[in-house]
C-alpha cells in the first residue's frame, strides 16, 4: 500500500551538525512560535496542544518535539519573547522622559505582548522558566523607570527623599491597570492619560 504524504506539511531541512544531530531551521522555529502565540490568543491554555500547534504551523509533531520536549518547554520559549530591551530616554527633563518611557512600554503591551501577558502570568504560577521570564521583564521595566527617576533626583527635579520604588509602582501600576480597565470595561484610555498621570505624580514627589 502506498502511503500518501500531506504536501502542506513543511519539512525540516536543517543541515546536520558535526555531532550528528539535526541543525535547527530558524524559519520552522519562528513558524511554530507564531502558531503557539496565535492559538494562545484564540483559545487560551485550554485549547493548546502540540498537535494543534503543529497543524497551525504546517509541520509534523515530530518537528516540534525535536525542538521542545513538551508543551511547557515550548510555552516557556514563546513567553520569553515578551522580555525585551527597554530604551531609556535622556532628554534632560524628567517629565518628558517619564512620559516617553511609559508610552513606549504601553505600546509594547498593546502591540506585541497583549496576547501573551495573561498567559505569562498564568504559566508563571506553575513553570519556573515562565516565572523567570516574568520576573526578568518586571525587573527590566523597574530598572528603566528608576534610572529616569534617579536622573531627576540628581538634577533636582525630584525630591531626594522620594521613595523611588513606590514612585515606580504609582506610575507603571496606574498605566497598566488603566490598560486592563480599557480592555475589560470597553473604556478606551484617554489620549493624555500618561501625561496627566505623570503631572499628578510630580506634584507629590517633584521639586517643581
Amino acid at each position: 500500500m502506498v502511503r500518501t504524504v500531506d504536501s502542506t506539511v513543511r519539512e525540516d531541512h536543517g543541515r546536520a551538525p558535526a555531532s550528528g544531530g539535526r541543525a535547527r531551521d530558524p524559519e520552522l522555529d519562528g513558524a511554530i512560535a507564531d502558531a503557539t502565540t496565535a492559538l494562545l490568543e484564540e483559545r487560551g491554555f485550554g485549547g493548546l496542544t502540540i498537535e494543534a500547534i503543529a497543524r497551525r504551523a504546517g509541520v509534523a509533531r515530530a518537528t516540534v518535539y525535536r525542538r521542545w520536549p513538551n508543551l511547557d518547554a515550548l510555552l516557556a520559549h514563546v513567553l520569553r519573547g515578551v522580555v525585551h530591551e527597554i530604551p531609556i530616554p535622556d532628554s534632560g527633563n524628567v517629565r518628558d522622559d517619564l512620559v516617553t518611557i511609559l508610552e513606549h512600554e504601553l505600546a509594547v503591551v498593546r502591540r506585541d505582548a497583549a496576547k501573551l501577558y495573561p498567559s505569562l502570568g498564568v504559566q508563571a504560577k506553575a513553570d519556573p522558566e515562565a516565572r523567570e521570564a516574568l520576573a526578568d521583564l518586571m525587573l527590566r521595566r523597574r530598572a528603566a523607570v528608576r534610572t529616569v527617576l534617579c536622573r531627576g533626583v540628581d538634577r533636582g527635579e525630584i525630591r531626594a527623599d522620594t521613595d523611588l520604588e513606590l514612585a515606580f509602582f504609582i506610575l507603571w501600576g496606574a498605566v497598566y491597570y488603566r490598560h486592563l480597565f480599557a480592555f475589560g470595561a470597553d473604556a478606551p484610555m484617554e489620549p493624555d492619560f500618561i501625561g496627566t498621570l505623570v503631572d499628578a505624580a510630580l506634584v507629590s514627589f517633584g521639586n517643581g
